[in-house]
């Protein structure tokens, strides 16, 4: 039980203090995420649901060079194990969608995207919008700032 407390501890301290620690580079990628609650959600959603190349994306170093594959993930409501989510992925200008020749509409069960085939339309201060297909994982959507190079 001792080391159940002990581990519990030292995996909460760490949680807390990389909280603390998140850069203002990373607090400036991570937007508002324009979601609301829906009473549809089903599922355990992470503070950061968007694997780049099968790991945890890191906003500190997330810029228009980023390359790999993008995937979405959330804890199953059951089992809570990690399953993909499908989504869609698509960059704003001023307010508005950018249109992306040869990706005018989404493929609905795109679960992995090549986020370099994105980034290479944008521009710095553009967002990178990332949008569940089904309503039930709505708290993945995230809005990420793209700025011009990595730290």
């Amino acid at each position: 039980m001792l080391l159940t407390i002990i581990n519990g501890s030292r995996t909460f301290a760490q949680d807390y203090f990389s909280r603390i620690l998140v850069s203002a580079r990373a607090m400036e990628v991570m937007q508002d995420n324009e979601y609301t609650s829906t009473g549809y959600e089903k599922g355990k959603f992470f503070s950061n649901p968007l694997m780049l190349n099968e790991k945890p994306l890191d906003y500190n170093v997330f810029s228009l060079g980023s390359k790999g594959e993008l995937t979405v993930i959330k804890g199953a409501a059951i089992t809570g194990q990690t399953t993909h989510v499908a989504f869609y992925a698509y960059l704003r200008r001023n307010g508005n969608k950018v249109t992306i020749p040869g990706k005018e509409g989404s493929d609905p069960k795109q679960i992995k995207i090549e986020i370099s085939e994105i980034l290479r339309h944008a521009k710095p201060g553009d967002q990178l919008v990332i949008e569940p297909v089904r309503k039930e994982d709505g708290p993945v959507k995230r809005i990420l700032k793209l700025l011009g190079d990595s730290c």
